[in-house]
């Protein structure tokens, strides 16, 4: 095979593309794949100055009518690229805005000029246009074969590199997340910190192809994080922990403080439930038994109560506690767990039904006194200024619901006013409704409505509030407020 490197402007690719010169080979190509967010993201990337990955195309030269020899270009690498420019040229979608979270991008960056953002090609100033128009591409240009079936061989070699799996990919990711969590959770030839991931049954979670033994350890650590930091700012988050849940995580979080008061609490609480887990193991090991895996979602429940309790001044984690915990997490482990889950309601129904088979016997005692009274009512509602604590929005009084927070009931906390605030019953999930309803009846409900259809009635009361307030609202806004509410 030979070759020649050469550079072509994007204009010139365009060009070749739109007048048929530049075409791909059907039968072993494939078509357009990327999305349209990817394809606006190569163009930003364009404007950003960054590198662009070359373009291999097979010159064929041939003679045509009259003996005249005519020369057109087979793309062999680099087509989903050249579609992005073409279609781009055509005014078919503006470029994003750096602040959409469509566009992958660290937010230290976001705060860069980019006048670019949500324009089409006809729209951007002549200065952008001819910038864009003049940058050149790195294109390999393959003269002559030995055999024919060297392009093919080329193709496959080219697409066959090992992809990177969506941690590592988190893990490259710009900012202070990635080092936190590898540190904590393993990567390459680097143990882990904390002895909580080598308990886990990570069976059907790793890849064969997986070079790294951290990988889904560094997920996993990544998932509890994505929980932790949610219930922080409500204890009552239904956090989904699904790999766009993740890709967030480190996206907007760049900044994180990892010696500040959020990490030395992810950090402590992580110890406590590896301590948990460690005796746990350490117990089914010395009584000559099979040396357990634990559970994904029992690691889960365990973490989440922990962090549930270390809100609690009044609560301490003794060895009593770890050895309750423990032998609730063995004498459990026989019971049909809910199964890989990582949606949020899912995760949330499970740990409620794990923790209310144990919230007694590690010494939590639920106040006697489950509603607030009239009097408590009337001085959580003027302390609010009669505002959701939710969506920020006007509670009318026959509307108002008043939830124990930050530390739920279900927990040990206490029905008074430092323990409470005001919401919405449209916005909150676990109102009154619900505290009052068997779990009969609760079931029933959620099969009546599912997840979509009391997100959809949330955002409508949310949206006729707003209306009544006289302020601006679109059901966009309206839906979006809905959902952040429920997850």
């Amino acid at each position: 095979m030979e070759y020649t490197p050469k550079k072509f402007s994007t204009d010139d690719l365009v060009a070749a593309w739109k007048d048929g010169s530049l075409k791909i080979n059907e039968e072993y190509q494939r078509g357009a794949s990327w999305t349209q967010a990817q394809m606006q993201g190569l163009i930003d990337s364009i404007f950003r100055q960054y590198p662009i990955p070359p373009i291999f195309l097979h010159q064929i030269r041939a003679k045509g009518l009259g003996g005249l020899e005519s020369t057109r270009y087979e793309i062999v690498d680099g087509q989903q690229r050249i579609r992005a420019l073409a279609d781009f040229h055509s005014d078919k979608w503006p470029l994003l805005e750096a602040y959409d979270k469509k566009l992958r991008l660290p937010n230290s960056l976001r705060k860069l000029p980019a006048p670019w953002g949500k324009r089409r090609f006809s729209e951007l100033d002549e200065q952008l246009r001819n910038e864009l128009k003049a940058k050149e591409i790195d294109v390999f240009v393959i003269r002559e074969l030995v055999d024919a079936d060297e392009v093919r061989d080329l193709f496959i070699r080219l697409q066959s590199g090992t992809a990177l799996s969506r941690q590592q990919i988190r893990d490259a990711w710009p900012g202070t997340v990635g080092p936190f969590i590898e540190r904590l959770a393993g990567k390459l030839n680097r143990a882990p910190a904390v002895t909580l991931f080598r308990q886990i049954d990570r069976r059907g979670t790793r890849s064969e192809e997986e070079s790294d033994d951290y990988d889904s350890d560094r997920q996993f650590c990544a998932q509890l994080l994505c929980l932790f930091l949610a219930r922080e700012r409500d204890p009552l988050s239904q956090q989904s922990i699904g790999a766009n849940e993740l890709d967030k995580v480190y996206h907007e979080n760049t900044t994180f403080d990892t010696n500040g008061e959020a990490a030395k609490r992810f950090q402590d609480i992580l110890k406590i439930t590896s301590d948990v887990f460690l005796v746990a193991f350490t117990e089914t090991a010395g009584k000559k038994r099979i040396k357990l895996k634990f559970r994904k979602l029992d690691v889960i429940a365990a973490f989440l109560l922990i962090q549930d309790l270390s809100r609690n001044s009044l609560f301490k984690f003794e060895k009593s506690f770890t050895q309750k915990l423990f032998a609730h997490i063995l004498a459990d482990r026989d019971v049909a767990g809910a199964g890989k889950s990582t949606s949020g309601p899912a995760i949330a129904k499970y740990y409620d039904e794990w923790r209310a088979k144990i919230i007694e016997e590690i010494g939590i005692r639920l106040d006697p006194k489950r509603l607030f009274d009239e009097a408590e009512k009337q001085i959580i509602y003027q302390r609010a200024q009669g505002k959701c604590g939710i969506c920020s929005e006007p509670v009318d009084p026959s509307d108002a619901e008043y939830d124990h927070f930050p530390l739920p009931h279900t927990l040990g906390g206490k029905t008074i006013v430092e323990n409470a605030r005001l919401v919405h019953a449209a916005c909150h999930p676990r109102g009154q409704v619900q505290a009052n309803a068997t779990a009969d009846e609760a079931q029933v409900r959620e099969e009546l409505y599912g997840r979509e259809r009391l997100i959809k009635k949330w955002a409508q009361n949310i949206f006729d509030l707003r209306k009544k307030a006289g302020k601006e609202v679109t059901m966009d806004w309206a839906t979006e407020k809905a959902r952040e509410a429920f997850e």
